[in-house]
């Protein structure tokens, strides 16, 4: 059995509304249909700002990090790498130190921690950077979740929770930080205009122990993955000469619409409950569309996802990161209570689900 008793996230300072990103970004697009198209899914984005670790898109190329070539060239992927670590850390530890703010828990009595990225890959990693930034023990066990996209943070949940399973006495922490800003291209493709359009940056921790928190927490009772096959092909993230390159078709909202209700469904049976039972949806804000589509193939209505929703619009998709932040807003409700069903997407096309019951204490 396992808690998830404490849930903090940290942004970065820079901030910018898909509108301002459309201005920066014009001059690196040779063609202005793509500045055109990029213009209209800032509109219809849902999306009112996004933050980011890099002053880059707010500033003149003389002060960029970056994206600073006179002749508007980008960087490679190793420029990229060159500048992940020092802001990745910065983020990571400014939601790690957040859990222990307020707390029982001491920074010593950390047993394991999981780090999760899939914008950024350097070794030493963060798990370690990040352990000797937070004066854990040396005797710590670290293990990070690399590169497997946005429903990453769900495979440190699991970790976390076969861990308080099998070690009891065990705190777990996971800190998952995404700079998705590093990785923007100038592609006419439509998935690359709306990755660039969609991501941000940011970081969220999570506490997770076998102990019955006397606070308000979620229980983990559950998980389950599957693999949409129809859809392998539509979503992807690989490693390019020039960042990182996102595959992100427009079919996707469809077969997560055609899908989520057996993946859902199956779940609820499988622990006894109905549909009625659960209190609050916790669904990755991958975009828009794909909140709508799990909204028609559940029948429900937009308030159901209002965190998720709010989510999206205040922060953008932060890959990883982003379920955690709705997974925040529902814990910090003190009205919620109950069953919450949760669930993030990513390459594969994956679907990963967890059940949770919110307690106020």
């Amino acid at each position: 059995m396992s808690y998830l008793s404490k849930i903090e996230t940290f942004l970065p300072q820079h901030k910018l509304s898909p509108e301002s990103f459309v201005a920066w970004a014009e001059p690196f697009f040779a063609h202005k249909d793509s500045v055109r198209k990029l213009s209209f899914l800032a509109k219809v984005s849902g999306i009112d700002q996004k933050y980011t670790a890099i002053p880059d898109f707010l500033t003149t190329p003389e002060k960029s990090l970056l994206y600073n070539h006179p002749d508007r060239r980008l960087p490679s992927t190793g420029e990229r790498m060159g500048v992940f670590m020092p802001h990745a850390l910065e983020l990571a530890y400014g939601a790690a130190i957040k859990i222990f703010e307020n707390s029982d828990v001491l920074q010593t009595e950390i047993t394991h921690i999981i780090t999760v990225s899939c914008t950024g890959l350097v070794a030493p990693g963060l798990e370690i950077e990040l352990s000797n930034r937070l004066n854990l023990s040396a005797n710590v066990q670290r293990s990070a979740v690399n590169f497997m996209g946005c429903y990453a943070a769900f495979h440190a949940i699991k970790q976390a929770h076969y861990i308080c399973g099998a070690q009891p006495e065990s705190k777990v922490l996971i800190v998952a930080v995404e700079l998705c800003s590093l990785h923007f291209r100038n592609c006419d493709s439509a998935d690359n205009l709306l990755s660039s359009i969609l991501f941000s940056d940011g970081a969220a921790a999570v506490l997770v122990t076998d102990q019955t928190p006397t606070n308000s927490h979620l229980q983990a009772i559950d998980f389950s993955s599957v693999l949409i096959q129809e859809g392998k092909n539509d979503m992807a993230w690989e490693v390019g000469d020039a960042g990182f390159q996102m595959q992100l078709k427009n079919q996707i909202p469809d077969h997560i619409q055609n899908n989520i209700r057996g993946v859902f469904d199956a779940l609820l049976a499988k622990n006894a409950l109905t549909p009625a039972q659960i209190c609050a949806y916790a669904i990755h804000p991958g975009g828009k569309n794909i909140l709508q589509g799990f909204l028609k193939a559940l029948g429900r209505n937009e308030n159901d996802l209002k965190e998720s929703f709010e989510t999206l619009r205040d922060y953008g998709n932060m890959s990883s990161v982003s379920v955690l932040f709705v997974l925040k807003s529902i814990l910090d409700n003190p009205i919620l209570e109950g069953p919450v069903y949760s669930a993030a997407f990513g390459p594969g096309l994956s679907v990963e689900s967890g059940l949770f019951l919110k307690s106020k204490s």
